[in-house]
């Protein structure tokens, strides 16, 4: 039979120091560091400063005016009504990103004057009595870029949706709506 001699203190002392060791390791860095991973963040949009394009799921709802009035329009879900009487109703087509072809030459980002990065929804006008938003041509599409105070709005005129093979004539003069 062979003998084993007992762990020696100085072993005992040494291992219980590592074990200590690695806990207060675990307890104060790796512990914290998967929480903040598991642990949703503060939502950023609470940051935003006011103007800044939303790139989040924002949804549309009340009284937005131009700058100075020139146009109020309310909006109740898919329908818009303008001051003047006239009403659209719409509804989701697509969103794309704001660095996408708006029409033959031109991107959304230009033509609307919002980031490159925005999420830009494109509605497609299922109704319009007289809103009178494409210098009196019929709406088929409004393209919309969301801000925490407002939107930005660039009707097209109908025909296909707004995309690479739009002719530049079918975009309107965009409008910067605010509450």
């Amino acid at each position: 039979m062979s003998a084993t001699a007992p762990p020696s203190l100085k072993w005992i002392v040494a291992v219980g120091f590592g074990a200590f060791a690695l806990f207060t390791l675990g307890a104060l860095v790796v512990e914290p560091a998967v929480y903040r991973l598991i642990e949703p963040a503060d939502d950023p949009a609470l940051h935003r400063p006011s103007g800044m394009v939303e790139v989040a799921d924002v949804v549309l709802a009340g009284r937005y005016a131009t700058a100075g009035s020139a146009l109020v329009i309310e909006i109740e879900g898919g329908a818009l009504s303008t001051h003047t009487g006239g009403t659209l109703k719409s509804e989701p087509h697509r969103l794309v990103p704001a660095d996408q072809q708006a029409s033959v030459s031109t991107i959304f980002a230009d033509a609307m004057t919002v980031p490159t990065q925005a999420q830009i929804e494109i509605r497609r006008v299922t109704a319009e009595e007289d809103t009178r938003l494409c210098a009196g041509h019929p709406v088929g599409w409004l393209a919309l870029a969301v801000r925490r105070d407002g939107f930005v709005m660039m009707p097209v005129r109908q025909g296909p949706p707004p995309g690479a093979l739009t002719p530049d004539d079918r975009l309107c003069a965009v409008l910067d709506l605010s509450r």
